[in-house]
């Protein structure tokens, strides 16, 4: 009996141990762990079906994505509370990464306006006026636009401002005023009309990034994902 119990013991840790270093081999290779994405607006319609695919080949992988901006997808990145980020380029000299995606800034007007083009004259936008998003919650579009308003000679009378960008849509949708917005934005925004801004100052680019000093199995699979999605095709251009 004694005989009998010890090597049911002994087979059960066996088979604990060879769970226990599968395991480990899946996470050295990068198919079982997790991995937290940052977003910016600009990828909010692209990224997700990339997610999708990765999730769907490696379904032991846990992934939570957090919407913030380029400022704070870098402070979390840095801090060790994000794996990958999609932001604003250039990046940060402690974070490695590669550009994915050329924005521009747009105009978003609601749709009853008479604006089908950018009018000559840009004060007569300054009536009603314009919503912005909280400068704090978006440091470099708030930059962007600062950029573009001066080269313009715009001073953009602000009537009103969001602490998040659906805010920023549902007013200009339900004509409260005009505002700008990653061009991307206008895949989100339903009864507006979006004008685009085609001048160099209104470009930028958008590049996935992350830590040179902590880059994990799961985020290597990852980032090898996004370049082989780029060899055939601008991944998320179209």
């Amino acid at each position: 009996m004694f005989g009998e119990d010890f090597i049911a013991d002994a087979q059960a840790l066996v088979r604990d141990a060879d769970a226990v270093l599968a395991r480990a081999r899946e996470f050295s290779s990068g198919t079982r762990g997790f991995l937290r994405i940052g977003l910016c607006l600009s990828v909010l319609t692209h990224v997700p079906k990339l997610i999708a695919q990765f999730r769907q080949a490696n379904p032991n992988v846990s992934i939570t994505l957090h919407d913030s901006s380029s400022q704070e997808q870098t402070r979390r990145l840095l801090a060790g509370k994000l794996d990958v980020g999609f932001m604003r380029m250039p990046l940060d000299d402690a974070l490695s990464g590669f550009g994915v995606i050329d924005e521009s800034l747009a105009l978003a007007v609601p749709e009853h306006t008479r604006y089908k083009r950018l009018p000559a004259d840009l004060s007569v936008l300054n009536d009603p006026g314009f919503i912005a998003l909280a400068r704090h919650r978006g440091p470099g579009i708030a930059a962007q636009i600062d950029r573009w308003c001066r080269e313009h000679g715009l001073s953009p009378n602000v009537i009103q401002e969001a602490d998040d960008i659906q805010s920023v849509l549902a007013a200009v949708a339900g004509g409260v005023g005009a505002a700008f917005l990653p061009s991307r934005a206008q895949y989100l925004l339903r009864d507006a009309r979006v004008l685009p801004l085609r001048d160099a100052s209104a470009k930028w680019r958008i590049g996935v990034a992350w830590p040179k000093a902590r880059e994990h199995a799961v985020t290597r699979r990852f980032i090898d994902l996004i370049r082989m999605q780029m060899k055939g095709r601008a991944m998320l251009n179209s």
